[in-house]
């Protein structure tokens, strides 16, 4: 992933930086353990943690990760 600044990034910026969809994003933002918050109705993702996760996920392939339907 990229480098930027922020701690907290938009559901937009995470998308760039990640390459998955917007829409994949705001439903793995409704799973148990991702690291994102609701400000009024945006969705703010913690950049360190998030990343943490995903790689987390990736490693140990556990399910974690839901099966979005497209």
């Amino acid at each position: 992933m990229t480098e930027t600044g922020k701690i907290l990034l938009s559901v937009q910026e995470f998308s760039e930086i990640t390459g998955l969809g917007e829409k994949s994003i705001r439903r793995l933002s409704h799973v148990q353990g991702f690291p994102a918050i609701r400000i009024g109705h945006r969705i703010m993702i913690h950049k360190q943690s998030a990343e943490d996760w995903l790689a987390d996920c990736a490693a140990h392939q556990d399910a974690c990760l839901p099966v979005i339907d497209i």
